[in-house]
């Protein structure tokens, strides 16, 4: 079953987003923010897909990012960020330090679902050089 881990510090953004996935099959798992999931996933936890928030507290999701795209462990897992910033700047730091796709809250559920599939099938959504 496949697996996605969801990273926001709300508890309402991760409940919402647990529904829409376990509804079409998802295995999911929570974190409460970057420290949280890095933990778990150090700690040897199955992980397909990571859609995380990038404000947090002690560990912000581009932190974690970081962290991951240099853990020859985890460098492959494609990473969607979630976030209330629509900021080109926050769209082009996250391109590059190697998300897979972005988007901001509001969110369609559709659409993250969408995504979902498409990068487990190892599309990367966020073009790594914008065309404008």
């Amino acid at each position: 079953q496949t697996t996605v881990l969801i990273v926001d510090d709300s508890i309402a953004v991760r409940e919402l987003l647990s529904m829409s996935f376990q509804k079409v099959g998802y295995r999911v798992e929570q974190a409460r923010d970057g420290q949280d999931a890095w933990e778990k996933l150090r700690g040897g936890l199955p992980c397909d897909l990571i859609f995380c928030d990038i404000e947090m507290p002690r560990m912000d999701g581009l932190e974690l990012l970081t962290r991951l795209r240099e853990d020859s462990n985890f460098k492959h897992l494609p990473v969607a960020m979630l976030t209330s910033r629509g900021a080109e700047r926050h769209r082009q730091t996250a391109r590059e330090l190697g998300a897979t796709a972005y988007f901001t809250k509001p969110y369609l559920e559709e659409e993250l679902l969408s995504a979902a599939a498409r990068m487990l099938r190892g599309e990367q959504l966020l073009a790594p050089n914008p065309t404008s």
